[in-house]
């Protein structure tokens, strides 16, 4: 190939390249309540440190004749060494009467990427399950492929629905996470750290339904590895 075949191939792939970072990436963000998916939300719309949330502050929904109010989903953009993705997601809160939320927004907008935000209170409390009961109950509704109410005529034909691959995304690092742990993560082996042991057995059953996996660390309220940790998690698209 000549000099300027290759110029112009290289040039093409660029083009490519810095195209797909502007295709908006379907993307649901869920987890228990006060995980920090709301912190998350605003640290990938405007970078920087954000203020520490009270009870008043948690996403709460409309309940409208029988189904709650899904909030308008936005778009971001992330970036990382360099390289830019768009990615579209909402904002939906983590109480247990809003878990089916999250299905009708997985269906509804065949999201490809389930991003479940985590937190370490299950290490401070043992007898606390919420991380846990949150990530079983998105699992056991893909395997058994629970259909959500209301999803409209747009949806009547859509029988199945199954994401590209499951982000797991343990925040307030800034809290949990030491020396120790840190290189820990620098080496790529977070997932083996006992934060991760309460779900093993459910890890075990995203790999078995064939669907990508993905853990890492962050800290969205000071927006440590917020943008790289997903970027990381898209990286095979």
């Amino acid at each position: 190939m000549a000099s300027g075949e290759i110029l112009v191939a290289h040039g093409m792939w660029e083009v490519l390249r810095q195209s797909r970072g502007y295709v908006p990436h379907s993307v649901g963000v869920y987890g228990a309540s006060q995980t920090g998916k709301t912190t998350l939300d605003r640290q990938l719309t405007t970078q920087g440190e954000i203020r520490p949330y009270g009870e008043d502050d948690r996403t709460h929904h409309t309940l409208r004749r029988g189904k709650y109010i899904l909030p308008e989903a936005t778009h971001k953009r992330i970036r990382s060494r360099g390289m830019k993705r768009t990615i579209v997601s909402r904002d939906i809160g983590g109480h247990v009467e809003y878990h089916s939320t999250w299905l009708r927004d997985l269906w509804l907008r065949k999201v490809k990427t389930i991003v479940v935000v985590m937190d370490h209170r299950h290490m401070e409390d043992p007898t606390n399950t919420d991380n846990q009961v949150a990530l079983s109950y998105l699992v056991t509704s893909l395997q058994n492929q629970t259909r959500p109410k209301g999803l409209g005529l747009r949806r009547i034909f859509q029988r199945r629905y199954m994401p590209q691959r499951i982000i797991l995304l343990m925040n307030k690092a800034d809290e949990w996470m030491n020396q120790e742990t840190y290189s820990q993560w620098e080496q790529g082996f977070i997932l083996r750290h006992p934060i991760f042991d309460a779900f093993r057995q459910t890890l075990y059953e995203i790999q078995e339904m064939k669907i990508p996996l993905r853990a890492d660390a962050c800290s969205a309220a000071v927006g440590w590895n917020v943008d790289e940790a997903i970027f990381r998690g898209l990286a095979d698209l």
